[in-house]
Formats: structure tokens, sequence, C-alpha cells
């Protein structure tokens, strides 16, 4: 796959992101690298990677701390090296008395940002705090958010970035079964109709047998734009094999992106109202 030309035209890679057990962090490294070397070969400026993407470490060291330097240098290492972004899906960090689950976000130029999980499921909450923060970054010039997994299946999460002028969210993501996956999947897609934008969505695939929780991960990695005229009539435009560790590589086509969203078929962000705006009536 060549490059794209146009300035307006961004290609994009949502890595279907494998869990298993390794035989050293080396190991790690060079298989999670070696998804980022094609889909840099195939033109992507942008990768994401799933949720708790430093669960396969846990069967080397079960100590979450211990992995999070590793954990930041992977990601801003191979971004300089490839010279593209990479959302380096997430990982424990303890900040002060609060574990946070955290996405890290690196620049071609080795730099770190980060946004934390908004909304933790409850599986996590015993453990991991909520943050009310959503941050806005800018990527090749592009406005992003992250929406961490079940941050995705809160329509007012996605609709805030949308409005503070989002046009693209990362969603990575780490689900045990074939329903968990759905919920994520088929939430994401509703934000883009909903907000006229794209969504990448990067899951765990495969599991770690011999760590407590992350036993299975199911998955694939796709690429989702809004249903319109010049989109995929399906919003899918990239999508990887089910439950495979394989990357999904998407055109997102800027110009008409930012059309859609006051020339659209239907303009669903320009025909937003507001929660007060709506009278709920006693049933009859």
């Amino acid at each position: 796959m060549k490059p794209c030309s146009s300035q307006l035209t961004w290609r994009v890679a949502a890595i279907a992101t494998p869990a298993w057990i390794p035989s050293s962090e080396i190991e790690w490294r060079r298989r999670l690298e070696s998804l980022v070397t094609e889909a840099a070969d195939g033109g992507a400026r942008l990768v994401v990677f799933g949720e708790y993407i430093t669960a396969s470490l846990l069967a080397l060291d079960p100590h979450w701390e211990r992995w999070t330097t590793t954990w930041q240098t992977f990601a801003a290492e191979v971004a300089q090296r490839h010279l593209l972004s990479v959302c380096a899906g997430t990982h424990l960090v303890r900040v002060n008395d609060r574990t946070y689950n955290r996405c890290v976000i690196a620049s071609p130029d080795g730099s770190l940002r980060h946004q934390d999980k908004l909304h933790p499921t409850p599986w996590e909450r015993d453990h991991v705090a909520a943050t009310h923060q959503l941050q806005s970054f800018l990527i090749d010039g592009v406005r992003t958010a992250v929406l961490i997994c079940y941050d995705s299946e809160f329509p007012e999460a996605a609709r805030a970035a949308a409005l503070a002028g989002a046009e693209l969210l990362l969603v990575p993501s780490w689900t045990d079964d074939r329903a968990g996956f759905m919920r994520v999947r088929r939430c994401a897609a509703a934000r883009c109709v909903e907000n006229s934008c794209a969504v990448v969505h990067a899951p765990l695939v495969g599991g770690v047998p011999s760590v407590s929780g992350f036993e299975t991960a199911a998955g694939s990695a796709a690429v989702l734009t809004p249903c319109d005229d010049g989109f995929p009539n399906d919003g899918i435009a990239a999508e990887s094999a089910w439950n495979e560790p394989r990357i999904a590589i998407g055109d997102i086509d800027l110009a008409r992106l930012r059309a859609a969203r006051t020339t659209g078929t239907v303009t669903p962000l320009t025909d937003f109202r507001p929660m007060a705006d709506y009278s709920v009536l006693p049933p009859t």
C-alpha cells in the first residue's frame, strides 16, 4: 500500500494487539514493533495499540509498576524510529495515592502526552481511579481525543470532545469475549454517526493464561467512519481478521469528514440539542 499524497487524506492504523506469554521483555518489544513497522511501511502516520498493552509483561513480573518505564520508553523509541505518532495503548500508573488506567501518545520527536480513563469498569473500580479531564491532542494537525474502552460507551464523553473540535477518536480496548467487544465496537460506530468523526478502534487479542483477569482477550481492529456520502456504506474503512494480531490500515478523508459536519445527508453534531431541551412525559 503506497502512502497517500493528499494532505487532506490521512492514513491511520489500528493494531489488534497481541496478548501472550513472551519469553522476555526483548521479545515483547520486537513483536509489537514489527506491527508498527508493517503499519509504517503501509504509509500510516498514526498507529493505535490496545488497552492493557503491557498485560503480557505481567507473565514475567506481576507488578505493574515494574513495567511503567519499559512501556513509556517503548512508545517514545518506536515513534522516533518510524517518524510517526504512536498511541501506545494503556498501562496502570500510580500517581500519588491513586492508580489510573493511562493511555500515552508518543510524537515522532519522542515526547509523550497522556489521557487517563474517564469511566473505570465495575471490574476496575476497586483499584482504578476515574479522571474528569478529557484531553485534546493535535496529531499532524488533526484534533484528536482518546476514549479508553468503556469510555466509548458514554455518548456525552464523545460529544464533549467533538464540541471541542475533535475529528478523530482513538479507542484502545480490552474485552474478554465477543459480547464485550461488540459493545465497544457498536458504540464506537455510533459515536462516528453522532459526531461526524472517525474512530480508530484497537483491541487486545489472544490472552495471557498465567495472568489472572487477562486469560482471554477478543476482538478485531478497525478504522470507522460516518455512514454518509463519500464514506463506506457500513462505516468501516478497514478491519482486521477476528481475534488475530493484525493491523487494519484505513484512509480518513479529512476534507470530506469536515464537510459532513454541516453538509452531510444528516448533521447530528450541528443538530445537537442539550439534555435540558427534552421534556420526558409520563406514560399514558
